[in-house]
């Protein structure tokens, strides 16, 4: 008997359970021009060894130009286990991305997820991300990254506060601005 399996169901299963841990916009220069941008979803995941992996899921309004979709795929492409591990030392095992392209059906958004697999990540996270990770990746790719925000760290606003209009509308501007304060709002 064959089992036939729905790979975008099982994906939003498997992100319905994630531990997002922090975020972060950024631009891309293209071009020499920060033109476009975009927001880094962090997730973590740690095992009773100590041992785990951050899921690090970009997102990116393309606006369906295909030049800039196969740019981001060409520096995305880059990112392996080879170029990675001389920023993470012994502690760094592998990384394995994730075919979450099947989440989006616009031609309009980019996604990239990856996971980056520790030997040793349980409290190590904010370190390994801040001091490791936003450094190398801004190495390898021709991105800007903001501060990075912390999910803990978020402050929860009461529903009292915020006006009635305040939950429903974007302030005029990108995916990144209306992303980070979707995130914020948690």
């Amino acid at each position: 008997m064959d089992n036939i399996y729905d790979l975008s169901k099982i994906t939003r299963s498997l992100k319905t359970d994630e531990k997002v841990i922090a975020f972060t916009g950024f631009s891309i220069d293209r071009n020499n021009q920060l033109n476009k941008e975009g927001v880094l979803k962090i997730s973590s995941y740690s095992r009773p060894d100590w041992s785990g992996y951050l899921t690090l899921t970009f997102i990116m309004d393309t606006e369906a130009d295909p030049l800039i979709q196969d740019d981001l795929t060409h520096h995305f492409s880059s990112i392996n286990d080879n170029t990675l591990r001389p920023n993470f030392k012994e502690s760094f095992e592998t990384i394995f991305r994730c075919p979450i392209a099947a989440l989006s059906e616009s031609p309009a958004w980019y996604f990239e997820e990856i996971n980056i697999y520790f030997k040793a990540l349980k409290g190590r996270e904010r370190r390994i991300i801040e001091q490791h990770l936003i450094p190398a990746l801004e190495k390898m790719l021709p991105f800007h990254f903001d501060p990075v925000e912390w999910w803990d760290q978020q402050s929860r606003k009461s529903e009292a506060v915020q006006s009635p209009t305040s939950k429903n509308t974007i302030e005029a501007g990108s995916l990144k601005s209306a992303l980070m304060k979707w995130f914020r709002s948690f």
